[in-house]
């Protein structure tokens, strides 16, 4: 188990990022499921390069 109470997830903002960091073989998926496995169960999202988004 972690001693963390909560984990920061950095979403990426720009185009077709998001997507692919959550897709099946995603980092974002794979590091929100490892905090998820090591018992963090608050997470604080924060979105990356969001100026870069149409």
């Amino acid at each position: 188990t972690s001693q963390a109470d909560c984990a920061i997830l950095i979403i990426a903002g720009g185009t077709g990022e998001f997507e692919a960091g959550i897709s099946k073989d995603g980092q974002t998926r794979e590091h929100a499921l490892l905090a998820f496995t090591l018992g963090v169960r608050q997470l604080i999202v924060a979105i990356n390069k969001m100026d870069t988004t149409k």
